[in-house]
């Protein structure tokens, strides 16, 4: 097929050029942080770009579709807001812990200074200043008197500096309190937030599943599903094609623990649920082949990387819904579709076994789980064989 043409520019050319600049933000291992920063920025432009003009080159969407990737982008977004609260939530109320704890040691330990100022409050009182007069008058030992009134001044400042870090702790205590009352109210503010995201999610679930309804009426009508899933496969095929032509000849993270290849049999799998699609299976009547695996699973759950890698491409892709791409260098990526939310933007590094998604059934699915692929080269390959075992069971 020919070239596709961005503007005026051969693909080819802007690749090419693309390619320089990104092999250029990669080399210079010597750059300060902000120019670090910089280059990072720069990657995630430049792929954003090419995502953006790939777009532009595949049919036009119906306005079902449409409104099904803005239905499905909206969860992805409340899903990644209510991600975020969450873990504020808990930051705060560790916070909140601690300080609660400190408060309790703090108290405790005033009270242990109180009551030992109390108890020689009161033995002073009762003494007066007879002992030092006693000495005072005392001519029997006049060599003692000097050093026993050293003592008795000795312990009036020890007493007075108990009393006033008896006051350093009052004052600990009284910011205490009031750092307490600050995060009670935070954390409140959070957890109505944390509803109204909730409810959120829930009203633009039920849009979602209106607007899918209406599109499975379309394609039954039109008979259009066949024709659909084979356009699907030529979208993503190009997709990948053209990132696996941008990557190629940008470096690979000089931190890198192992080649892809290398790993062969000893991944783990992305998520837990069940093996219900598998690769080169026939695709129900439709004459195509399954060329990933579909992994069952309840909505929620976490995706994580199979391995540590780069990420290509984090964006809605009609029949995959919400598609996160890792290209792992050497040729290597791994995809994960039909997510519910996506955590990862282009150009981020990820680890071996790091959250990136959540299990959905987005574009336009409706079972949900995990549809996951191995490419090298741009060929599928079967997962079944780079993963070990079998995914873990679901938790109920």
């Amino acid at each position: 097929m020919p070239a596709p043409v961005f503007g005026r520019w051969p693909a080819k050319l802007v690749l090419l050029c693309l390619g320089v600049l990104l092999f250029a933000a990669a080399g210079h291992a010597g750059e300060d942080p902000a120019e670090k920063a910089a280059e990072l920025k720069q990657l995630r432009q430049q792929i954003g770009a090419l995502q953006s003009r790939l777009q532009v080159n595949r049919k036009k969407k119906t306005r079902a579709e449409q409104r099904l990737q803005d239905a499905e982008q909206h969860i992805n977004l409340t899903r990644r807001a209510l991600r975020k609260t969450a873990a504020e939530l808990d930051r705060l109320g560790d916070q909140l812990a601690g300080l609660k704890a400190e408060r309790q040691k703090t108290t405790a330990a005033a009270r242990r200074q109180s009551s030992e100022l109390a108890r020689e409050a009161v033995a002073a009182y009762a003494m007066g200043r007879q002992q030092q007069v006693k000495l005072l008058l005392n001519q029997e030992q006049p060599s003692a008197v000097g050093r026993m009134l050293v003592y008795f001044s000795y312990f009036s400042r020890a007493r007075q500096a108990r009393i006033d870090a008896m006051h350093d702790m009052l004052r600990h205590l009284d910011a205490l309190e009031s750092d307490i009352g600050e995060k009670s109210r935070s954390l409140a503010a959070l957890q109505v937030q944390q509803h109204e995201q909730a409810a959120s999610l829930e009203e633009q679930r039920q849009q979602r599943q209106a607007v899918l309804a209406l599109l499975t009426r379309q394609l039954d009508r039109q008979g259009g599903e066949l024709r659909q899933l084979q356009q699907d496969e030529k979208q993503l095929e190009a997709l990948v094609n053209s990132l696996q032509e941008l990557l190629s000849d940008i470096p690979a993270d000089a931190s890198q623990q192992q080649p892809f290849g290398s790993l062969k049999g000893r991944l783990h799998w992305p998520a837990r649920g069940q093996l219900v699609r598998r690769f080169g299976s026939q695709r129900g009547s439709s004459g195509l082949k399954w060329q990933g695996v579909f992994i069952e699973a309840p909505e929620g759950g976490q995706v994580r990387a199979v391995s540590q890698g780069r990420v290509a491409f984090a964006d809605w892709l009609r029949g995959f819904g919400l598609l996160l791409i890792i290209d792992h260098g050497d040729g290597y990526m791994s995809l994960y579709g039909q997510n519910q939310a996506l955590y990862k933007e282009v150009g981020e590094w990820v680890d071996s076994g790091e959250v990136v998604a959540t299990l959905g059934a987005s574009g336009g699915q409706t079972e949900a789980g995990l549809y996951f692929e191995i490419r090298h080269n741009g060929q599928p390959v079967n997962p079944t064989r780079w993963c070990s075992g079998k995914p873990a069971a679901a938790p109920g």
